[in-house]
């Protein structure tokens, strides 16, 4: 009898088993739990460095040193949902905001996808193109049944839609005055959906309309905050945007800026990292159901003055996909 290596054989069966079920019409279910990160570095000047390789870097992951089995430099195509919070908004700020969106549009390039979701008490709409103060005003006055209106759901259905888009860097950039509305979403249901996918939030929130200056926080850079005039948000509405932001390695900005070439410098900003990032992944030995801390560095002489920036973990739970 002709000789089958052990793995050939084990092959077979798999293929055999795959073939019986579909051949019965039962769903296969393929588990993957690949934890990816988008990871920056920047030197001391805040200028982005590209060219590093897999063997650059350095990740454990809650302290046990890990393989990396996915690494990608490629200035690769950007998927990004984009949420706007239009609650009792002024027409002015309206416009800053949606020409700011316009300018980050125009800046996207064919490989690029995106959407915006703009929502108030109401409900939502949700385009593949940035629409104009009219259409809002139009379709805002009576949207669609069922549609998200408050800021958490409008988030999380956001972050399902931008999970089908076809980039592997997907983002959120979430543009609101950072207070929810009776979201049938908890804080904490948004974070724990937010901790097991890789996708960035970056939040811009106006501040009450009685403040007359502006301060931001650079979450995904552990910096210290840092005061660019007199006043901030509440502390209730600073302590929400900064825990969207940092459980999933994004950024927070906090303002009462209404000036539309400001607004577009920081979605420039947000393409400009997110375009100079790497793909790092892993495969962990096990799914426990907890919270693990990843840690991020690079090896060797490169290291020195250069900052690498990451999300900080993720919930180790399995998913199964089903075909």
């Amino acid at each position: 009898m002709k000789y089958v290596p052990a793995f050939t054989a084990a092959f077979l069966t798999a293929v055999s088993l795959v073939t019986s079920a579909f051949t019965q019409d039962r769903p296969v279910s393929v588990e993957t739990n690949l934890v990816t990160m988008n990871v920056s570095v920047s030197d001391k000047n805040g200028n982005y460095i590209r060219g590093l390789k897999k063997d650059d870097f350095n990740l454990r992951d809650n302290g046990e040193a890990q393989a990396i089995d996915v690494f990608s430099a490629e200035d690769s195509g950007l998927s990004i949902g984009i949420v706007y919070d239009n609650h009792n908004q002024a027409d002015d700020l309206t416009l800053s905001v949606l020409e700011a969106l316009k300018r980050l549009s125009g800046r996207l390039g064919e490989r690029d996808d995106y959407f915006v979701s703009v929502f108030n008490d109401k409900g939502s709409l949700t385009t593949d193109f940035v629409p104009d103060a009219d259409q809002l005003r139009r379709h805002l006055a009576n949207p669609d049944r069922g549609t998200p209106n408050s800021l958490y759901d409008a988030i999380f259905a956001a972050a399902d839609r931008a999970g089908k888009l076809k980039n592997s860097k997907k983002y959120l950039l979430v543009v609101t005055n950072g207070t929810d509305r009776s979201s049938d979403h908890s804080l904490k249901q948004l974070r724990l959906r937010l901790r097991n996918i890789n996708m960035p939030v970056y939040v811009l929130s106006f501040t009450p309309e009685n403040r007359t200056a502006y301060a931001y926080s650079d979450i995904i850079r552990n910096g210290p905050r840092q005061s660019l005039g007199f006043g901030e948000t509440s502390a209730l509405d600073r302590s929400v945007i900064d825990e969207i932001s940092k459980s999933s390695g994004g950024q927070a900005f906090e303002s009462s800026v209404r000036n539309r070439v400001y607004l577009a410098g920081l979605a420039t900003k947000l393409l400009e990292e997110a375009r100079s990032q790497y793909v790092i992944g892993f495969y962990p030995e096990s799914a426990d159901g907890r919270w693990h801390k990843l840690s991020l560095k690079l090896n060797g002489p490169r290291a020195k003055g250069l900052k690498v920036s990451s999300r900080k973990g993720y919930q180790n739970t399995r998913a199964s996909v089903t075909p």
